[in-house]
């Protein structure tokens, strides 16, 4: 008999506890790359890290063109030179390919770092933008839809119009 009220007990704060989790949990999802296309600040780091992605790519080309200029050159002279002359011809041009490997390599990770660089403070300002819309809004959990991860909402809120608001987007 003690066991059985136990447990009855047992069952209904279980389940006191498991209503009261459920309704204290308030669910919303917005779709971060929707939000960060509206932002005014990711057009302006686009259009720069564009200009910046020119800027090398032009580098890289002026390199390529004065490798083509010498092989070309090379190719055209090498009969008449010496093999000396035809060595020394040869590691100019294998150095001037590794100047040309190593700029790429440099420029890769520049680009990478200014596109951090550039993308990141509009993340972040995205990001507590979204926390401080939750924290107003009494949300426990936003999920990112963006990512995939999130296959069934029903009982969340899209707050993307609300994050919107706080930053003042169309």
């Amino acid at each position: 008999m003690k066991r059985n009220i136990f447990f009855s007990l047992l069952a209904v704060l279980m389940l006191q506890t498991a209503t009261f989790a459920q309704s204290k949990n308030k669910f919303g999802h917005v779709n971060s790359a929707e939000l960060l296309s509206l932002m005014p600040e990711r057009k302006v780091a686009a259009a720069e890290m564009d200009s910046i992605t020119q800027s090398v790519q032009k580098q890289l080309e002026e390199m390529m063109n004065e490798y083509r200029a010498k092989q070309e050159k090379y190719v055209a002279e090498s009969p008449k030179m010496s093999e000396l002359l035809k060595k020394d011809k040869e590691e100019e041009l294998n150095s001037l390919a590794n100047r040309i490997q190593n700029f790429q390599q440099q420029a890769q990770s520049t680009l990478e770092d200014e596109e951090q660089r550039l993308i990141n403070p509009i993340i972040d300002k995205a990001k507590k933008a979204i926390e401080d819309v939750a924290k107003e809004n009494g949300y426990t959990y936003i999920f990112d839809t963006s990512v995939g991860a999130l296959i069934f909402w029903e009982e969340s809120d899209n707050i993307l119009n609300l994050v919107k608001k706080k930053l003042n987007l169309p």
